[in-house]
């Protein structure tokens, strides 16, 4: 019995097409740019989303307000998202996706290794308020959506917690101790309270130390040195002006001999 060869005779073989080697080749140059330039359409929806949270609360946003910012159509939103409740849910894991990316490059053991404590703390604490900031608008629709039944506030949640452990992680690094168990509940519960001014600040208007306030991470690296039982430096007081020392005036002795 003969057997079927495996690789068939070059000269049996069809010869390729033209046109289709012309449409491949050209499917494969297109292909790419739709691509790059979906992903640049999400890009500019993202960042619309989040300017327009700034300035105004999500419930009141609408498609178009959001399209329009982007600089795309209303087709094109819904060409990725199937309502604003979805793209809602894209905000939060790029959140997520640009937080943690975040922490591995900008806050390492490397970039503190020359901190002490009290000046590891502090950046901490900065990154954490100035986190708060920069999303201030999303958490607080995230706590909306949350009233109503929806599971938003979750990855919100797991975002702090994500930046809670690598703060301690950090600090922990830091103290001179033994028992770092202990220093690591005491940093727990500081950034527990810290994590609460903020959300509260975020969902309800505070008088004492809002969220924009100049002082308000100076305060909350205070609460965080206390439950570290730790006392804060003193902050170096400004140096005051010399002023030269003043002397007195010589005595002019009169010299003059009085006539006798």
């Amino acid at each position: 019995m003969s057997t079927l060869p495996i690789i068939a005779n070059a000269q049996s073989r069809p010869k390729p097409s033209k046109i289709g080697k012309t449409t491949t080749l050209s499917l494969i140059k297109v292909f790419p740019a739709k691509q790059q330039r979906s992903e640049k359409t999400h890009e500019k929806l993202l960042q619309a989303g989040l300017d327009l949270l700034k300035i105004g609360i999500f419930e009141d946003i609408s498609i178009a307000q959001i399209s329009a910012r982007a600089g795309c159509s209303v087709g094109s939103f819904y060409l990725r998202f199937r309502n604003k409740e979805a793209f809602f849910e894209f905000l939060i894991e790029s959140i997520s996706e640009t937080l943690q990316a975040g922490v591995r490059s900008n806050l390492t053991k490397e970039k503190v290794k020359g901190l002490t404590l009290a000046q590891t703390v502090r950046l901490c604490v900065d990154d954490y308020v100035q986190t708060n900031r920069q999303y201030e608008g999303v958490i607080r629709a995230a706590l909306q959506y949350s009233i109503n039944g929806s599971d938003d506030w979750q990855p919100v949640r797991d975002n702090g917690l994500m930046l809670h452990a690598h703060y301690i992680d950090l600090i922990i690094a830091k103290l001179r101790r033994l028992d770092h168990a202990e220093a690591r509940q005491q940093l727990l519960v500081g950034l527990q309270i810290i994590s609460g001014h903020l959300v509260n600040s975020i969902a309800h208007p505070v008088n004492t130390l809002p969220l924009d306030h100049p002082d308000l991470s100076h305060w909350l690296f205070e609460v965080l040195m206390h439950c570290l039982k730790i006392k804060p430096p003193a902050p170096a007081m400004p140096q005051q002006k010399k002023t030269p020392l003043r002397t007195a005036s010589p005595i002019h002795k009169d010299t003059t001999r009085r006539s006798q």
